[in-house]
């Protein structure tokens, strides 16, 4: 700002002067135009006294060599000496100081022909009142610079802070906003401009994180109940064990109760392993070439024991197809689904696992003959929202199966079925581009 204001005072100077100078030139062009014809008669018109000030206009006609022909008074001597008369040959500017003169005195020197030889008519002003104005005018910017500098400030300062207090007034609001009060939003201008869209993305970030931390929290404590539940009955059934002498049936009994929950825990912490390295609810898949047939086989073959001990019948009907999918993510989500269905089909009931490909995808079905989901199904729009935070009928187990969908641009359904158990029905897209996964509900 300074140097900005420096510099339109230098121009503002320089171009008044060079005005003030060309003023003074044209006055003393117009003087010696008027001026020659008197003097081609050998005189030298004088200004009325009372119009002009002793020494502010004067006239000379002088010969080449420098003699005086005619003077106004005052001006006995030549005005400008021999050798610069010699080199005149056109209208020719020249400053002098003068004694009679205040200040510089500007001087017109006009050669011309005279009655009897060449002569040349010097007419001269005085600069004392072009002079005096620069002077006043550098006061000026000398005085008021600084002030109009100063006042250019303090009405910066102004204009920064009226823009920058909505800024303020977001810092001030963002800085109040804890993790425990994400519900918090920073107030939005009302002006249409860069501010009101800084506010509004930050105001979209918070949404982002505050949803993020309700689904982190009920996340953990769906995490936490589906932990305990594992962990209590290892202890009942420790504490059972240690409250009196057991047969050895007895303690053999309670360790198959202790391994059956030992494996549940090692499932959970593979869940939540495979959970926390999920990238925006979809897993890294490598995919191969496997038998649908031989998939199902395999994994319900890791619970044939359990079903059997729970006296419930697990049957697998699967043709012999090949299918592109994640064997291990895959394998994953069928445990899940196993194991949920024989958790609640009740002693004699039945758990019936098929698959089927066909229109570029794989369908594979979990149906069992338990009580089914409890309360009402959530509906397709709340289905997702669910799984993602643990809550309703989806846990951990159906996290996973919703993760592995995702991940084969699959989609995750369930209904009841006819005999009032639950279904699952898990489809798997046999593209291999990644893509968001569609829920659905009967």
């Amino acid at each position: 700002m300074t140097v900005l204001l420096v510099g339109i005072g230098v121009i503002t100077y320089v171009s008044v002067a060079n005005s003030l100078l060309d003023e003074i030139d044209a006055g003393l062009r117009f003087r010696a135009a008027a001026t020659i014809g008197a003097s081609r008669a050998g005189t030298i018109r004088t200004p009325d006294p009372q119009l002009q000030e002793p020494g502010e206009a004067f006239a000379q006609l002088l010969t080449s060599s420098g003699r005086v022909l005619s003077t106004s008074p005052g001006f006995d001597a030549p005005l400008l000496r021999a050798d610069q008369l010699a080199g005149i040959q056109k209208p020719t500017f020249f400053q002098r100081h003068l004694t009679k003169v205040a200040g510089t005195a500007r001087l017109l020197a006009v050669p011309f022909a005279g009655s009897t030889a060449p002569v040349i008519l010097v007419v001269g002003t005085t600069m004392a009142d072009r002079a005096d104005a620069l002077h006043r005018l550098a006061g000026v910017f000398v005085i008021g610079g600084p002030s109009a500098i100063a006042l250019a400030c303090l009405a910066g300062w102004f204009v920064a802070g009226s823009a920058l207090r909505p800024v303020e007034r977001m810092r001030r609001q963002a800085s109040a906003i804890t993790v425990s009060g994400l519900d918090r939003r920073l107030t939005v201008p009302t002006a249409r401009d860069e501010l009101q869209l800084l506010a509004r993305t930050l105001n979209d970030m918070l949404e982002r994180l505050d949803h993020s931390l309700v689904r982190e929290r009920a996340f953990l404590e769906r995490a936490s109940h589906e932990l305990r539940t594992p962990l209590a009955a290892l202890r009942a059934e420790v504490d059972l064990s240690l409250r009196r002498r057991r047969s050895a049936e007895e303690l053999t009994s309670a360790l198959h109760s202790v391994s059956q929950e030992t494996d549940r825990l090692a499932r959970l912490a593979e869940d939540l392993l495979v959970l926390a390295r999920a990238d925006n609810g979809r897993l890294p898949l490598r995919r191969e070439d496997i038998s649908l047939r031989d998939t199902l086989g395999s994994a319900a073959a890791l619970f044939a024991a359990r079903a059997a001990q729970l006296a419930v019948t697990l049957s697998v009907d699967a043709p012999n197809l090949r299918l592109s999918a994640d064997p291990l993510r895959l394998r994953q989500a069928l445990v899940n689904l196993l194991d949920n269905a024989l958790r609640h089909t009740p002693r004699h009931g039945a758990v019936l696992l098929t698959g089927t490909i066909g229109q570029g995808e794989a369908r594979i079905l979990v149906s069992d003959t338990g009580p089914g989901f409890a309360g009402p199904l959530p509906s397709p729009e709340h289905y997702e929202g669910e799984l993602a935070s643990g809550a309703g009928p989806a846990g951990l187990g159906l996290r996973i199966v919703h993760a592995v969908a995702a991940s084969h641009r699959g989609t995750v359904r369930i209904w009841r079925n006819d005999a009032g158990g639950a279904s699952v029905e898990l489809t798997l897209s046999l593209a291999f581009e990644p893509h968001s996964v569609a829920v659905s509900r009967h």
